[in-house]
């Protein structure tokens, strides 16, 4: 992704959000993000199994942030 910037927007409660993902979400994404890169399984968890729980959840996030941020990439909405 090119501009940080770009993949933001403020929500209704004022938050700075991952375009088309809730507060929640945008947190739960960046969490995951860091899990995914340090490589550390969950306790309890083997090391494969926790990361194919985080790697499908990551994705499924990352899919419906990309395709809110389409129609601001294409410019046919102003960025917020």
């Amino acid at each position: 992704m090119s501009n940080d910037d770009d993949r933001y927007e403020i929500d209704s409660a004022g938050n700075r959000v991952l375009i088309g993902l809730s507060a929640e979400e945008t947190l739960e994404f960046i969490q995951l993000d860091e899990a995914i890169s340090d490589s550390r399984p969950l306790p309890g968890v083997s090391h494969d199994e926790c990361m194919r729980m985080e790697d499908r959840r990551w994705l499924e996030l990352y899919e419906k942030h990309e395709a809110a941020r389409r129609p601001f990439l294409t410019g046919s909405k102003t960025r917020h």
